[in-house]
């Protein structure tokens, strides 16, 4: 039981570790981020055979704890406050600008999608069914607008006002009266990696 303990905390620190390394850099290589948890680089690899499963590992872990709390306060709201949400989002996820800046967004968006999907997309309905979003307003669209958000506030002359005042400015893009969206071809959508069930404004 002791081994099997010391086993799940090794994990999670190895975890963690990727997690802390993507706030000052992209793309951590696994020897640093053995080093970054205390572990020798054999010990992460029984954990994580590749780099691709660690970093799965590290987006659950990520969005479950700073993401989906989120989405689980808006959804519990009496009504969705979207400029909050988004505020509380983009400040989270700012602290991996650095990873952003690497990775294709697919694969955040993916992740984001398969492990917050069904609050996720409650919420995206509450909110199209309120008159909150626009109803043409796909789950992917909502990740791309976000992601260029991040990026865009969290260069080092931003402030809590200058990210409020933007996304202020932003959001109307989002929400009910404005022109349509331009159509997303097949192609675009393969492109950036989104699962046929997430593709096209909600039926």
């Amino acid at each position: 039981m002791s081994q099997r303990r010391d086993s799940r905390r090794n994990a999670e620190r190895i975890v963690q570790a990727l997690r802390d390394l993507w706030t000052d850099e992209g793309s951590p290589s696994m020897q640093q981020v053995a080093q970054r948890a205390g572990v020798g680089i054999a010990t992460l690899y029984r954990h994580f055979p590749n780099r691709g499963s660690l970093e799965k590992a590290a987006f659950q872990s990520l969005f479950a704890e700073e993401i989906a709390p989120i989405v689980d306060r808006a959804a519990a709201a009496d009504e969705l406050d979207l400029l909050t949400v988004a505020e509380e989002f983009v400040t989270a996820i700012g602290r991996y600008a650095p990873l952003l800046s690497v990775i294709e967004v697919s694969v955040v968006t993916d992740e984001a999608l398969d492990t917050l999907a069904e609050s996720f997309l409650g919420l995206l309905h509450d909110g199209q069914d309120s008159g909150v979003l626009r109803a043409d307003l796909e789950p992917v669209n909502l990740f791309w607008v976000l992601r260029m958000l991040v990026l865009g506030l969290t260069s080092e002359l931003s402030s809590p006002s200058v990210r409020r005042r933007y996304l202020a400015l932003v959001m109307p893009s989002v929400m009910p009266g404005g022109p349509p969206i331009p159509a997303l071809a097949a192609e675009d959508y393969d492109r950036m990696g989104v699962a046929p069930e997430h593709r096209g404004p909600r039926r």
